[in-house]
């Protein structure tokens, strides 16, 4: 085939896509889309794992807390105008955000949830993302990337590789790139409207989501970088967004809606308490990106102190003895993460590595193995490479 004939077959290939069309199962319009149900659930449930993964993995401190979100998301999928296999997870990340991948996958970094005030506002958060999924925005945004896919094969394989490369070793490249693009102005619009809808249904006083919106110009003005690289890159607050919730709530409040402030509040006593752990957690990985050891090690000590039933603690003590090639140091530590929280690729990758040094290298087959399976990266598939 030349290539006038292989761009005349990607044309015709975007415009078979881009011409199917469907009704959107939430507000009922009839729209382009080429994803099937089938196909939004299988690519969720795919992308769902890789994406913790490469956040850090999910929090599993406090499995009452853990609990509490999860019920309380059930009670928003259940009012969804949409039957999907809805899931909610906690990520173990201090940058305050919330996704949801196509097909129901949804979660919520641990750093969202300390800048809530109410369960009110925990349910205007996955009401929010749980209409993400349900209206097929997530989807739109898949398609929106295999659209132009096609023109990244005709523009040639090296911007590919430049684009994707990162991608893969993230968790993969749709997970990747579905996070990193803002959703439109109008399915923000659409899911802050169906949201306070389905949260009112499920008993929440809808006033909670203007006050979150609030919230959310408040900080963004405040330039966080935090909140810039987390809940603001795909959720863009505005002034305009919080008057138009403000006419929702007005249109849809009743009384005796709940608002749930006390209950939320001794839910998230434990993460409130030990916000200063994962503080001092991140200023050691700093300290440790700068060599300073003492300095790490003193900081996760700390933390370890405040919160010791976090791995995410252990496994950076492990990488400071790591980093100095100080191995045997290094193995009890990420012996210790792995016991807390077996599920994290991370963990296995290091102390992979560390029994590689070592030259144990059974050892380093078993972990580095088991680290490809939950999470593959270049790093382990390299070091595999050189053992065999």
């Amino acid at each position: 085939m030349n290539f006038k004939s292989f761009v005349s077959l990607c044309v015709l290939a975007s415009s078979t896509l881009l011409g199917a069309c469907t009704t959107n199962p939430v507000t009922g319009r009839s729209e382009m889309g080429f994803v099937s149900t089938e196909k939004e659930i299988s690519m969720g449930e795919e992308n769902y794992a890789p994406m913790q993964q490469a956040q850090g993995g999910t929090y599993k401190v406090d499995q009452e807390l853990i609990s509490y979100v999860q019920g309380v998301g059930n009670k928003l999928a259940a009012q969804s105008d949409r039957k999907l296999p809805y899931e909610f997870v906690i990520i173990n990340d201090s940058v305050p955000n919330a996704w949801a991948l196509p097909g129901g996958k949804i979660a919520i970094n641990r750093g969202l949830l300390l800048e809530l005030n109410s369960e009110a506002e925990l349910a205007a958060v996955l009401g929010h993302e749980v209409v993400h999924a349900a209206a097929r925005h997530s989807a739109k945004k898949m398609e929106t990337g295999m659209a132009m896919s096609i023109g990244l094969v005709v523009l040639g394989v090296s911007q590919r590789d430049k684009d994707y490369g990162r991608a893969m070793v993230a968790g993969g490249a749709l997970g990747a790139a579905l996070l990193g693009q803002k959703y439109s102005r109008d399915a923000e619009s659409e899911a802050d409207k169906y949201g306070i809808k389905y949260m009112v249904k499920a008993g929440y006083d809808p006033y909670a989501a203007v006050k979150l919106q609030e919230t959310f110009v408040r900080l963004s003005e405040g330039k966080n970088p935090s909140w810039l690289e987390g809940m603001f890159a795909s959720h863009p607050p505005s002034k305009d967004r919080v008057e138009a919730n403000k006419i929702l709530a007005k249109q849809y409040f009743k009384p005796g809606l709940k608002t749930g402030k006390n209950t939320y509040q001794q839910k998230i006593a434990r993460l409130k308490k030990s916000k200063q752990a994962y503080d001092d957690y991140n200023k050691a990985g700093a300290a440790l990106q700068k060599k300073q050891y003492k300095e790490a090690t003193n900081l996760v000590n700390k933390a370890i102190k405040i919160e010791d039933r976090e791995s995410l603690f252990y496994a950076l003590k492990g990488d400071i003895f790591e980093v100095q090639k100080q191995y045997t140091k290094a193995i009890p530590h990420y012996d210790q993460a792995i016991y807390l929280n077996p599920d994290l690729f991370y963990y296995y990758l290091r102390r992979g590595t560390s029994y590689k040094a070592l030259n144990k290298k059974e050892k380093a087959k078993k972990d580095l193995s088991k680290s490809m399976k939950l999470l593959p990266t270049k790093q382990a598939q390299q070091a595999l490479k050189e053992l065999n």
